[in-house]
């Protein structure tokens, strides 16, 4: 792919299943994965590699996007391993196996994500960075959260045009990335839209996610686990970006069970759609960190702030002078004056009718032609993330983009 050599590592007996361990960015490389290979290895024919720009693998100043990634593992392996196998990314790793998944499903016979990164929008993603950067003393992730900031940073402040045809030129990477590996993959994969991918995969996922990540938002977990379709979602809780580092006694046993086909206790993440049941109401008054679940006729919510609604049916949600995340459930009609609302996962039946609101969607399925309007005076802001419009007779349609509705404004696609 990038006319170097590959670092490729190997254990386990010959004739064991296959599995493949692909890193995410830092020095170490595939030494990310040292304390799960043991473990591995005892019965599965473990792979992992050094990915080009990485630990002992040939670099330079290439262009390092998740498709070539895919590429790459590919180009090693159809020799080696011809038979489906166990694909197992991290963090940049998550975000090349979701690529490998769409170039090569015939492949793989399971597919495990480990706090994958760079699947929301750049915008979603950055605003986290900003505020975990804050909040945060630096400390394992320091590296990651580095190089992906500033990744973030250069596309806002110096590329006004699309980012991946910037990456094209070799010249370019090089004046605003200084060709270094880890500041081109990092930006290349902020830049990658996996609206489509998420919801073409096939195979079983299991989607690991550690509770504490100050580099991958759980957000991010809820999001792939909603989207991809009958995957499960299981939190670590104590875990930060790297939970088979940290804390490979947990990590080890879940990875195994799911390659030995004893799949977790744990359902299929997303909320199955159906019609609210019952006429309960509820209401949220000068509240702060209310909790709702389960059915609701009608669920308003006036001067409330850090709201959490998840796994919830709801017919009409009215929210005025809020702040609420919305995560793994169905709502028919969302009405929203001076309110944010972070949506991930679920469904969004009818047009939302926004004032002076703002809305973060990410793999959130919208059923209506209309997405929202613009009802008041001021500009509305939707950020959708790896969204998804579907709607009977037609073929689905994919929203990764940001979209300013000014007054009066409606937003059809």
């Amino acid at each position: 792919m990038f006319g170097g050599r590959v670092a490729l590592y190997w254990a386990g007996p010959a004739r064991g299943e296959p599995v493949v361990l692909v890193h995410g960015l830092g020095k170490p490389a595939a030494r990310d994965w040292a304390q799960v290979i043991p473990a591995l290895a005892q019965r599965y024919r473990v792979y992992a590699l050094d990915l080009p720009g990485f630990g002992e693998s040939d670099k330079g100043n290439h262009l390092y996007t998740p498709d070539n990634f895919a590429r790459v593992i590919e180009s090693v392996l159809e020799k080696r391993v011809t038979r489906p196998f166990t694909l197992i990314g991290h963090s940049m790793g998550g975000a090349i196996a979701l690529a490998y998944a769409a170039e090569y499903p015939q492949r793989l016979s399971r597919l495990v994500l480990v706090d994958a990164a760079g699947v929301l929008h750049r915008s979603v993603y950055a605003e986290f960075l900003m505020r975990a950067g804050a909040q945060r003393a630096i400390g394992l992730d320091s590296p990651w959260f580095e190089t992906v900031s500033r990744a973030i940073q250069i596309r806002a402040e110096n590329w006004p045009i699309r980012g991946e045809l910037a990456l094209q030129r070799a010249g370019v990477r090089r004046r605003l990335l200084r060709g270094d590996p880890s500041a081109i993959s990092a930006f290349a994969m902020v830049e990658h839209d996996f609206s489509r991918t998420l919801r073409e995969i096939a195979v079983p996922t299991l989607v690991v996610w550690g509770a504490d990540d100050m580099i991958a938002p759980p957000r991010t977990g809820q999001a792939l686990a909603s989207a991809i379709p009958h995957a499960r979602l299981v939190v670590m809780e104590g875990a930060g970006h790297a939970p088979m580092v940290q804390m490979p006694d947990r990590f080890n046993p879940i990875v195994l069970d799911e390659i030995d086909g004893r799949q977790l206790a744990a359902q299929p993440y997303a909320l199955p759609k159906r019609a609210v049941q019952g006429n309960r109401t509820a209401r949220c008054d000068v509240q702060r960190g209310e909790e709702f679940t389960g059915d609701y006729a009608v669920l308003i919510l006036e001067n409330c702030n850090q709201v959490r609604i998840s796994n919830a049916r709801i017919g009409r949600l009215q929210s005025t002078h809020s702040i609420a995340s919305i995560v793994n459930s169905q709502v028919d009609r969302i009405e929203a004056r001076n309110s944010r609302l972070e949506i991930t996962g679920g469904t969004i039946g009818e047009m939302m009718r926004l004032d002076a609101s703002n809305v973060d969607a990410a793999a959130t399925r919208f059923e209506s032609t209309t997405l929202a309007a613009n009802n008041g005076e001021v500009p509305a802001v939707l950020r959708l993330s790896v969204a998804e419009l579907s709607r009977p007779g037609y073929a689905p349609r994919f929203l990764h983009d940001i979209f300013h509705l000014a007054p009066g404004e409606t937003l059809i696609r």
